[in-house]
């Protein structure tokens, strides 16, 4: 299977052992929640990925990934952890919320999950590690840092496997050559950067590109990007968010769900409670789209989802730079992304039985 492969390659390059810590229910719990947002379980084929990845393959893969690129356990272990409040059909449930800008209104807080696993406090006590150390992610640029910069969940989660599962424009040795080009920087000791440019002013530490000891060159890893930044700005996506996070409130206002469920059960497990009930019929007609169209009529929505995009830090001729500072306007000539964003202005719209509309247009009005 290409999840496997492309976990072994991840794993093969880590210089830590977490496996006691994938043993406890915090980490299993992940294994039935995927990376793509329900899109698992629909007929939409642009959207349905090639293989089910889910949110602990990622969170394992960011780990590992990390170890290889610095030494602190609390780092590393804060990639590990640092999806484990997320929720059933992880985004969606932003989308939900109205909040499809933003989207981090669909995860529980990790500091409580986490101090209620015993099993896992007690493997943080083996190792000398503080919970506090762990809990946050943003504490890490490696791990997590504000769009343009590069981060390894963004570079893992949502670009490499996103090209790889979701988007499948990429083969695995393409994917390969992409993940060798991660490198990380701490701090600009003895480098040589352009101190006027505010990036490099308060510099606390980058993931950056480096095009020189692998086959992939600066410009691969831009379509790269490109592509995790269409795939999810596509009318396609878009579409389906809204209208699986409607099903979900749906089915909440119901009873057939709630906010537990979705956070204890796997994603198979709720879609099985759904189609036990006598409601099934929204998801159904909902997982059953088969195509979307610019439009306003039946059940529209005029999507505005964030906008996911990265402008990494490149390593030139022993200088490191953003991309302009290599080759003039390639970053702008290669992101060609504002005809797309300004689709984002456009009624989306897809074939849905009269019920399902009559039955879901309240929760669009009454949420926007």
């Amino acid at each position: 299977m290409l999840v496997e492969k492309y976990n072994k390659m991840m794993r093969d390059n880590a210089t830590v052992n977490l496996d006691k810590y994938a043993n406890t229910k915090t980490m299993k719990r992940l294994k039935g929640k995927g990376q793509f947002c329900g899109m698992d379980y629909i007929k939409l084929r642009e959207l349905v990925p090639a293989e089910f990845y889910s949110r602990f393959n990622h969170c394992e893969n960011v780990a590992y990934t990390a170890s290889k690129l610095i030494d602190e356990i609390e780092a590393i272990l804060a990639g590990y952890v640092h999806d484990v409040g997320v929720l059933s059909f992880a985004h969606v449930n932003s989308f939900k919320k109205g909040d499809a800008l933003k989207q981090d209104k669909d995860e529980l807080d990790i500091k409580t999950i986490i101090s209620k696993d015993e099993e896992f406090m007690e493997y943080l006590f083996e190792d000398r590690i503080n919970l506090d150390d762990i809990v946050d992610a943003k504490r890490y640029p490696l791990i997590d840092k504000e769009i343009p910069c590069l981060c390894l969940d963004r570079a893992e989660g949502g670009i490499l496997a996103t090209c790889l599962f979701w988007a499948q424009t990429h083969t695995f040795e393409e994917i390969e050559d992409l993940y060798n080009m991660l490198c990380y920087a701490e701090n600009l000791n003895g480098m040589c950067v352009d101190i006027w440019n505010p990036r490099f002013q308060n510099f606390t530490g980058e993931l950056y590109i480096n095009e020189h000891f692998t086959y992939a060159d600066y410009e691969d890893f831009f379509k790269a990007i490109n592509v995790y930044s269409e795939k999810l700005l596509s009318k396609e996506s878009r579409y389906m968010m809204e209208v699986l996070g409607l099903a979900l409130q749906y089915y909440e206002d119901m009873g057939v769900i709630d906010e537990k469920v979705l956070f204890d059960l796997s994603e198979k497990e709720i879609i099985d409670r759904i189609m036990d009930s006598k409601y099934k019929d929204i998801w159904v007609d909902v997982t059953g789209i088969e195509r979307v169209d610019y439009g306003n009529t039946g059940l529209s929505f005029i999507s505005k989802p964030k906008i996911r995009q990265a402008n990494p830090l490149c390593m030139g001729q022993m200088c490191l730079t953003e991309i302009d500072g290599i080759s003039g306007d390639f970053y702008q000539e290669l992101n060609p992304l504002w005809d797309s964003i300004l689709k984002t202005d456009l009624p989306i719209t897809a074939s849905l039985s009269k019920s399902t509309v009559k039955t879901l247009e309240k929760y669009r009005i009454g949420g926007k």
